[in-house]
C-alpha cells in the first residue's frame, strides 16, 4: 500500500488514535510481532490462545508506528472494535483509494490453487504484466487482506488465492476484494467435516461465481465442475473452461514428461476459431496440467494470447513442497508433493509416480500421511486410496501418522505403519533400496517436510 497518515488510517478503519503522531505514515501491515518492519501497522489480533496486544510493545521495539487493538496499550495505538475486521476494512480501503486499482483475479478450488497462481503469475511478469499474487498460501481472512496491504504501488494484476473451510468464507473474501476475473481450479473432497458434503462444498466455491461482475467479468472452470460451482444463470463477458479433450475451451495434446518437465501441444477453441501452441513447463506431475490450464485460462481472460502464455509457462517456479524433484544416494528418485493432501490429489501423485515408476523400470515406494478434515467418510476416502495404491502397483505402502493406519486396510501389499514424520524417516532409511522411486504425499499437520529433510539429510548424495 502507498504510505498513508495514521488520522487517515483511522478514519478508514473506524477506529480512534491513542497516544500517536496522526501526520505519522503507515506503510504496511502485519500481524507478527517478529517480522514487523519500521513504519508497518501491528493489527493485534486475538486467538483462542493468545492476545496480540501481549505482543504489541516488541512490535514497538521493532519499528511499528502503532499496534491496531481494541484497548489503549503503552504504545501508540489505534483502538478499534475488532483488529481483523479492521485489518481487512483497511485493504477494502486501499484498493478504493488507488488512482488506478488493479484487475483482481480470484483463484479458489480444493486443489491446484497455488499452482495455478503461480502459473499465472509467471505468464503475467513474463508478458510485462506488474502484478503482485498471494504469497505461499495466505489465502484466508487474515492472509488475503496482508496480500492485498502487500501489493506495490502500480500493480496492474493482483492474484489471490481463496482458500474456504466454511459457507461464505469465499463470498467474504471477496468483499473485502472484489474480483472481476474468476479461476476455479477443481472441486473434490476436501474439508467434509466442515461442509457436510460435496454438493455443500461446490456451493461455497461457486461463491466466487457469483461475486464476478456480470457482463464485464470473466470466469474459468474445470469443464466437468458441478454447476453449483460455476455461477448457472449469470452472463460473464467471457466463460472459460479447461479439461481433457476438445469438450472444453482449453485443453492439451501430446503430453509428455522429459527430464526438463512437462512438454505439451495447448490446443484452445472459443467459437469456430481453433488455435494451438507448443508448451513446456518446468514442472514435474502429469496432474499438474490442469492446473496449467486453469492459470492459461485466466491470462487468456486478461487479454494475453496463447504464445504469450506459452513462454510465461517456460519460467513458472512452483511454491516449495510441490512437486519437488531429487536425488538420494544409491539413485533413489523422490518425488517430494508433501505439501497438502485431499483424495483426488493422492489418487493423481500415485497414478504419476506408478507411471514414473513403471517406465523407469523401478521398485515403486509411496509415503502417505494422513489426510484431514474428511468429515464422516475419512475412513472410506483412506481405504479407497490404499486399494488404488494396490491397483497401480505400489511395492512398499508407507502410512504415517494416526489416520494413515487406515490406507493399509485397503491395500493388499507390504505396509510399513509409522506414528510420524520423525519415526517414518528412520524407517526409511533401511526398508528403501537402491534405485527406488518414491512419492511423498499428506496434509500439511502430518508434518511430512520434516521427513524429506531427514531423508535428504541422512541420505544424501556423496
Amino acid at each position: 500500500m502507498k504510505p498513508v497518515s495514521l488520522e487517515t488510517v483511522a478514519r478508514a478503519v473506524g477506529g480512534t488514535l491513542v497516544g500517536a503522531d496522526a501526520a505519522a505514515l503507515a506503510t504496511a501491515a502485519s500481524v507478527d510481532s517478529r517480522s514487523v518492519r519500521a513504519g508497518e501497522l501491528f493489527f493485534a489480533l486475538q486467538g483462542r490462545l493468545v492476545d496480540g496486544a501481549d505482543f504489541a510493545p516488541e512490535a514497538h521495539l521493532r519499528g511499528a508506528v502503532a499496534a491496531v487493538a481494541t484497548r489503549p496499550l503503552s504504545v501508540p495505538t489505534l483502538v478499534v472494535e475488532d483488529p481483523l475486521v479492521a485489518l481487512q476494512e483497511l485493504a477494502r480501503w486501499s484498493l478504493c483509494a488507488q488512482d488506478s486499482s488493479p484487475t483482481i483475479v480470484g483463484v479458489t478450488g480444493t486443489v491446484g490453487k497455488t499452482t495455478t497462481k503461480d502459473a499465472l503469475e509467471a505468464i503475467l511478469r513474463a508478458n510485462g504484466k506488474r502484478v503482485s499474487a498471494t504469497a505461499g498460501n495466505l489465502n484466508n481472512e487474515i492472509g488475503l487482506p496482508l496480500t492485498v496491504l502487500a501489493a506495490k504501488e502500480g500493480t496492474e494484476v493482483l492474484v489471490l488465492e481463496m482458500g474456504a473451510t466454511h459457507k461464505g468464507d469465499i463470498a467474504h473474501l471477496c468483499s473485502v476484494a472484489p474480483p472481476e476475473v474468476g479461476v476455479l481450479t477443481a472441486v473434490s473432497p476436501v474439508h467434509l467435516d466442515s461442509f457436510g458434503s460435496l454438493d455443500s462444498l461446490a456451493a461455497t466455491k461457486g461463491e466466487l461465481a457469483l461475486a464476478i461482475p456480470e457482463r464485464k467479468g470473466a470466469f474459468v472452470y474445470p469443464v466437468d465442475a458441478p454447476e453449483s460451482a460455476t455461477g448457472p444463470g449469470r452472463t460473464f463477458a467471457r466463460r472459460i473452461t479447461f479439461g481433457s479433450d476438445s469438450h472444453s475451451t482449453l485443453w492439451t495434446t501430446n503430453l509428455k514428461e522429459l527430464e526438463s518437465g512437462l512438454s505439451f501441444k495447448l490446443q484452445v477453441r472459443e467459437g469456430v476459431q481453433e488455435r494451438s501452441v507448443e508448451v513446456k513447463a518446468p514442472v514435474f506431475g502429469t496432474h499438474l496440467v490442469q492446473p496449467l490450464l486453469a492459470a492459461v485460462g485466466g491470462a487468456l481472460a486478461l487479454g494475453l494470447d496463447l504464445k504469450e502464455c506459452a513462454c510465461g509457462l517456460l519460467r513458472l517456479r512452483r511454491t516449495g513442497l510441490r512437486g519437488e524433484v531429487y536425488l538420494l544416494r544409491d539413485g533413489i528418485f523422490v518425488y517430494d508433493d508433501s505439501y497438502n493432501a485431499s483424495p483426488a490429489a493422492v489418487e493423481a501423485v500415485l497414478r504419476y509416480g506408478a507411471a514414473g515408476a513403471k517406465r523407469q523400470g523401478r521398485r515403486f515406494v509411496a509415503v502417505l500421511g494422513g489426510m484431514f478434515e474428511l468429515g464422516s467418510g475419512a475412513r472410506a476416502y483412506h481405504q479407497e486410496a490404499g486399494k488404488l495404491a494396490g491397483e497401480v502397483g505400489v511395492d512398499l505402502l508407507v502410512c504415517v501418522g494416526d489416520e494413515a493406519r487406515w490406507y493399509a486396510e485397503g491395500y493388499p501389499g507390504e505396509a510399513l505403519f509409522c506414528q510420524d514424520a520423525e519415526a517414518a524417516a528412520k524407517a526409511l532409511e533401511s526398508a528403501l533400496q537402491g534405485g527406488d522411486y518414491v512419492v511423498v504425499k499428506g496434509s500439511r499437520g502430518v508434518g511430512l517436510d520434516l521427513l524429506t529433510q531427514r531423508l535428504k539429510e541422512r541420505l544424501a548424495l556423496v
